[in-house]
């Protein structure tokens, strides 16, 4: 597979695909949840636009939810090795080509545009990438015009008969960085090219950026978006903060990350709108907030536990008694899990960037697990007599690493829960002026969103 036949289908991609998407919807996320997929439509020419938080996940997030084979575009500088190249071209990466790139850009474009009306035709999506570079921020940066520019030009080789739509798309991850956690995928309602064709034949640059313009104005509806730039930590952290009472003023009862988004959404929209009507105020809860969270931090709380308050010494060890008799799974699965484990890890903090962790992570996951797992039964079979035996152990890796993940969560939560308790019964000086920050800020939230 390379440039000329980019949209056709490959066994060696489909077995690839197979394989990744396992690992990315089943092993590394605990819940991939697609939202609105009805907005995508059928037998169309699509061109799909999302954010971009999180390097290669949130490609991977699109890959997989959405049911069709897609084309991605990116620079065309990463195409300069010919091996490269050949490697981008098989996971169906075209080159689109800018002013900065040389003599002859303009000309290479063409045949890329040539590529894309092939790619669109055959029922394959477009992916762009339209702020054009990656960041872990809970907002919709300024687009940049190269999405639309393809659009039009594409739409332009082609005597304007595409009719291309353009879906936006909100990706929202639970946390950017850490194992099984919650992606959630929010498809807006497209938007036709086709609204703009008479615009662009009078003023191309005006149509550009309308639809560029437009598609920001959707994007925006589709995530968490913090526009405050004064105040953007204080709207990030208070999210966090009032979750659980805001969900509640909303009557979404149930703790989890589709009522969660929800209820961020909301909140922020509030606290826009307190902040235009009393900026006098802001500085003061800034402070507040920044105050509380740094010792919070420093304790090693989560936002949850302090919304649950106190729990019953009862309840804590009933819990303890628990872990205690399933201490021998977790040793199992530890002592089987602990090198492909360690070695994802350590991986993941070589990273600097950290929106690129999660990424890493994900491969040398992928990658380790089913090596140390054969290489473990290997050896398992060198010194197991039953022919049998090694299967089960095989088996039992996986499984034990699961029941494994699940009790260390449990353990963490337990130890917090028993602090808590502790400091909350010495009257801990510290922990007492957290609480009252905590307080203070449930009371200035509520007058929020009253």
């Amino acid at each position: 597979m390379g440039f000329n036949n980019i949209e056709e289908k490959s066994l060696g991609y489909s077995l690839l695909y197979t394989t990744v998407r396992f690992w990315h919807n089943v092993v590394f996320y605990k819940k991939v949840i697609v939202v609105n997929k009805q907005n995508i439509p059928k037998d169309a020419n699509v061109i799909f636009t999302p954010n971009h938080q999180n390097a290669l996940m949130d490609a991977l997030a699109l890959l997989f939810t959405i049911p069709r084979r897609l084309v991605f575009m990116a620079r065309a500088d990463i195409f300069a090795k010919p091996a490269l190249a050949a490697i981008l071209y098989f996971i169906k990466i075209l080159p689109i080509y800018r002013s900065r790139d040389g003599k002859g850009s303009v000309q290479k474009n063409k045949a890329v545009f040539v590529r894309t009306v092939d790619v669109l035709t055959a029922g394959c999506g477009l992916v762009l990438l339209p702020e054009g570079s990656h960041e872990g921020v809970h907002k919709i940066r300024p687009l940049k015009k190269g999405f639309a520019r393809i659009a039009f030009q594409t739409e332009e080789s082609n005597n304007f008969s595409l009719d291309i739509k353009i879906v936006p798309i909100g990706i929202d991850y639970s946390n950017y960085q850490d194992f099984r956690t919650t992606l959630i995928v929010n498809f807006g309602a497209a938007i036709s090219v086709s609204d703009y064709y008479d615009q662009f034949k009078e003023n191309p640059a005006l149509a550009i950026n309308g639809l560029k313009d437009d598609l920001e104005g959707k994007m925006k509806e589709l995530i968490v978006n913090i526009e405050s730039e004064e105040y953007y930590e204080l709207y990030d952290l208070l999210k966090d903060i009032y979750n659980d009472k805001m969900r509640e003023s909303m009557g979404l009862t149930e703790r989890n990350h589709p009522n969660k988004f929800k209820a961020d959404r909301e909140l922020i929209r509030l606290l826009g709108r307190f902040e235009k009507e009393n900026p006098e105020e802001m500085p003061a809860l800034d402070k507040l907030v920044k105050s509380y969270s740094a010792k919070r931090n420093r304790y090693g709380f989560s936002n949850e536990l302090l919304q649950e308050g106190r729990v019953s010494v009862f309840s804590l060890m009933l819990k303890s008694a628990w872990l205690v008799a399933t201490l021998p799974v977790f040793i199992f699965g530890f002592l089987n899990n602990m090198l492909p484990w360690g070695i994802t890890v350590w991986a993941g903090s070589k990273i600097k960037d950290p929106q690129f962790k999660s990424s890493f992570k994900f491969v040398v996951l992928m990658l380790a697990f089913p090596i140390f797992y054969i290489l473990q039964t290997v050896v398992f079979a060198l010194f197991c007599e039953l022919s049998w035996g090694s299967w089960i152990y095989l088996l039992s890796l996986p499984i034990s690493a699961v029941l494994a993940w699940w009790w260390n969560s449990g353990f963490k939560h337990l130890k917090n829960q028993w602090k808590f308790l502790s400091f909350a019964k010495k009257s801990n000086p510290g922990f007492v002026k957290m609480m009252e920050e905590y307080h203070l800020i449930i009371g200035k939230a509520d007058e929020v969103v009253s």
